[in-house]
């Protein structure tokens, strides 16, 4: 299959008589893939944890808190109420504050502050360095007056009752499982792909992807990109000045891109080739349908169309690309981010989103909106 322009050389007749030539075209390479059904994959993991229901309920505990007074040692979290003085290097007293509450731990004071106040007690004094917004050194006194501890209401079935549309805690906790659980299996199954997808594209070698297979693969990115900025009406100095990248970093990164894309496909080609995969008649007929509906087509005209302008083999390949990569996720060994196996089966059943049942681009030659291009100039 062609990839690149063909160069002509011009043989005979080029003084007079027919005309002869040469023609030399780069092709597509047919690659021999190893290890591509035996992926392991790191995707986020889709098992609940008791703390992830825990920290879902005490959010909707969280309005009912009360602060309560206590005589431990502050711990991170505490409420701590103080009265700040800061200074310059000067001396000058430049911060004042009285009955100051600060959460220990939540980042807004001198970092040295979150390190050091947890251990010590309500009327101690604590002196710290930090600096003031422009960067000048400063020292500050903290005089700690009380400690107060968050506490959530008790978790019972009454409060459960009254506040939630459950009648028991278990209720409750089965519901929040369900709903983080959900959402759990669909960011896995997000993630599925894409994962898989690059994971297979190391599988290639550099030197085995032509540079007009990532030519064309960049320039397609680019002009996506384009197509971006004139639907939102920006221009590609403001892009990079809201963006704050720079144009080469982000023209390098659309190359690399484009040559992991270009390596997905030529490692989907050599799995349909290695594993004899292909369209049947009939998938390739529910193809030519849905594509029909869109150009408005009987399926038989948007068939000879497609013939015509030497399309049909890509669509063909595009369907055999796609049962490739069922293929391959279909025999990944899939991970979490500690490096433990995840059960197939819970990342079945769960609730699809758009992201689950569209095909992968990066897994398929063409849109089927660009095949619908096609028939239209024919």
């Amino acid at each position: 299959e062609p990839i690149s322009s063909p160069e002509l050389k011009v043989t005979k007749g080029e003084e007079e008589g027919p005309v002869e030539f040469d023609a030399v075209v780069e092709v597509r390479p047919q690659l021999q893939l190893a290890g591509y059904d035996k992926l392991r994959v790191t995707i986020p993991s889709p098992v609940v944890t008791d703390d992830e229901v825990d920290e879902m309920i005490d959010r909707l505990r969280e309005p009912d808190a009360v602060l309560e007074a206590v005589a431990r040692p502050i711990v991170t979290g505490d409420f701590v109420t103080m009265d700040v003085r800061g200074r310059i290097e000067s001396g000058q007293e430049v911060v004042n504050l009285d009955d100051y509450v600060y959460v220990v731990g939540q980042g807004s004071m001198v970092d040295e502050a979150d390190n050091q106040l947890p251990g010590m007690r309500g009327g101690e004094t604590l002196e710290v360095a930090g600096s003031a917004p422009g960067g000048a050194a400063m020292s500050f006194t903290l005089t700690l007056k009380d400690v107060r501890e968050k506490r959530l209401p008790d978790l019972t079935d009454e409060w459960v009752a009254e506040n939630t549309e459950h009648q028991t805690v278990h209720e409750l906790r089965d519901d929040y499982m369900g709903q983080i659980r959900d959402e759990k299996v669909r960011q896995a199954r997000r993630y599925m792909r894409d994962a898989t997808m690059a994971e297979l594209a190391t599988r290639v070698a550099d030197d085995e992807v032509p540079d007009a297979l990532v030519e064309h693969e960049t320039s397609e990115r680019f002009d996506e990109f384009q197509q971006s900025l004139q639907r939102s009406g920006m221009s590609y100095d403001d892009f990079f000045r809201i963006t704050h990248q720079d144009p080469e970093e982000f023209a390098n990164l659309l190359r690399e891109e484009g040559q992991r894309s270009a390596k997905v496909d030529l490692a989907l080609r050599a799995v349909a080739a290695q594993e004899q995969l292909a369209p049947s008649d009939e998938e390739l007929d529910a193809e030519l349908d849905r594509l029909a509906v869109t150009v408005r087509r009987s399926r038989d005209k948007l068939r000879e169309e497609l013939e015509r302008s030497g399309r049909l083999g890509a669509l063909r390949a595009q369907k055999a690309k796609s049962l490739a990569a069922e293929f391959v996720i279909e025999h990944v060994t899939y991970v979490d981010p500690e490096g433990a196996e995840i059960d197939p089966a819970l990342l079945v059943g769960g609730p699809l989103d758009e992201a689950d049942t569209t095909d992968d681009p990066e897994a398929l030659d063409q849109s089927q909106d660009e095949l619908a291009d096609t028939t239209e100039d024919a």
